[in-house]
C-alpha cells in the first residue's frame, strides 16, 4: 500500500487506522471531542463554536476531569482538544498532562497563535506525544485572510507559521501536524491550492479541509457557502497534492467514517454531541456521566445504522469511495435536516 492511500486510509487524523478501524467495526468511541473553552485570539468570522446561545466561555475544570475519567473507563484512545483555541486556557498544560497519565493521546486543535512563545510548543509538544497539533491557516494570501477573520493579517499569519517553525523545530514530526482550511466561497481554488502546497511543500504537513456549515456565526454570512462545483474543485485539489496515489477520496470532508464513526463531543455547555459541528445535544454531562449518555445514545452519537452498507442514503450505497467515506454528517444535518440523510454538498461521482 503506497504511503499516500495509507494516510488517506486513516482520515488524515490518527496515525494507528489499525486500532481506530477495530474501534470502528465493533461500535465503540475512539476519539472524545472536548470544547473546551471559547477564547481565541484568530477571531474566525464563521466560527461554529461562536453563538449567541452558548452559555459558558469555558468548561469548568472539575467537568473536564470527569470527561477525561469516563473517557479512560470507556477505553477511548484519543482526546481532541477543540476551543475556541485550547492553547489559551490557564490550565490547558495541567488538562492534558492529566489525560496522559490515564493513558489517552492528546490531540490538538489550535489556531497556532499561541505556540509562537517557545514554551507553550515545548510544552504543546510535550503532551501531544503519540498525538496531533493542528494550526488553522484558511489562507497565506492577506488580503483574503483579513475577510475571514479579524484583527491585521500579516501578523497572524507570520505568528502561525512561526509556531510551526517552532514545534517541528522541537521535534514535531510534520505527519504528526496539519494545517486546516475552512473552505468558503471566498476562496478560490487557486488560493486554496496556493495554501495546500505551502504547508505540503515547505513544512511536510498535509492539510485538512473543511467546509463551512450554517451554525454559530456562519449563520451571519450565508453568502459564503460554496457550490457543489466550488467543493469538488476545492476538495480534487486537495487530493492531488496530499494523496495523489489514492484511487479513493474522503469527499466534501477530511474525516473519513472511521473517524466519524468512531468520535463524540462534549461541547462548551456540556452537551454531548455525534460531532463538534453537530450542535444536537444527546444528554449532558452535567446531568449523567459521559459513559452513562454513550450507552444510552449510541446508536445516534456513533451513526450506528450507516455501518450496513444497504443503509448507506442516496447514491452512497454503490460510491466507489463508501469503503472509507459516508459524506458528511454535518452538511446532512444543516442542509438536509436530517444526520443520516445524503449529504447534498457531495459531488456524487465526481471524485
Amino acid at each position: 500500500m503506497t504511503v499516500d492511500n495509507r494516510l488517506i486510509d486513516y482520515s488524515c487524523f490518527h496515525p494507528d487506522q489499525i486500532e481506530l478501524k477495530k474501534y470502528f467495526q465493533e461500535n465503540k468511541v475512539y476519539t472524545v471531542q472536548i470544547e473546551s473553552n471559547l477564547a481565541c485570539r484568530q477571531g474566525c468570522l464563521y466560527c461554529y463554536a461562536s453563538s449567541n446561545e452558548q452559555l459558558n466561555n469555558e468548561l469548568p475544570k472539575e467537568i473536564v476531569i470527569s470527561v477525561l475519567d469516563s473517557a479512560a473507563n470507556m477505553g477511548v484512545r484519543a482526546i481532541d482538544w477543540l476551543g475556541g483555541d485550547p492553547l489559551e486556557r490557564k490550565d490547558w498544560y495541567e488538562l492534558m498532562k492529566y489525560s496522559m497519565n490515564l493513558g489517552l493521546k492528546n490531540n490538538i486543535w489550535t489556531s497556532g497563535l499561541p505556540l509562537v512563545k517557545t514554551d507553550t510548543a515545548k510544552k504543546a509538544v510535550e503532551v501531544s506525544e503519540g498525538g496531533f497539533i493542528s494550526v488553522h491557516v484558511d489562507t497565506i494570501n492577506e488580503r483574503l485572510y483579513k475577510g475571514l477573520h479579524t484583527g491585521i493579517p500579516k501578523e497572524k499569519i507570520d505568528a502561525i507559521i512561526k509556531g510551526v517553525d517552532n514545534v517541528l523545530a522541537l521535534g514535531k514530526s510534520p505527519e504528526a501536524m496539519f494545517n486546516c482550511i475552512t473552505f468558503v466561497k471566498l476562496l478560490t481554488k487557486e488560493d486554496v491550492e496556493q495554501t495546500i502546497r505551502f504547508f505540503y511543500e515547505k513544512k511536510g504537513m498535509r492539510t485538512c479541509l473543511t467546509q463551512m456549515c450554517r451554525v454559530g456565526s456562519a449563520l451571519e454570512h450565508p453568502e459564503w457557502i460554496p457550490t457543489n462545483e466550488e467543493i469538488r474543485e476545492a476538495v480534487e485539489i486537495r487530493d492531488s497534492i496530499n494523496y495523489p496515489n489514492s484511487s479513493v477520496s474522503m469527499s466534501t470532508m477530511d474525516a473519513n467514517k472511521f473517524y466519524c464513526g468512531g468520535a463524540i463531543c462534549v461541547t462548551i455547555d456540556g452537551d454531548v454531541t455525534p460531532c463538534s459541528v453537530i450542535r444536537k445535544g444527546f444528554g449532558n454531562v452535567y446531568d449523567e456521566p459521559l459513559e452513562t449518555i454513550n450507552e444510552k445514545n449510541k446508536d445516534s452519537l456513533l451513526y450506528t445504522k450507516l455501518r450496513d452498507v444497504n443503509n448507506l442514503p442516496g447514491n452512497c450505497g454503490s460510491c466507489k469511495n463508501n469503503g472509507i467515506c459516508w459524506g458528511c454528517r454535518a452538511s446532512a444535518y444543516y442542509e438536509a435536516g436530517d444526520i443520516l440523510a445524503k449529504d447534498p454538498k457531495c459531488m456524487i461521482g465526481k471524485y
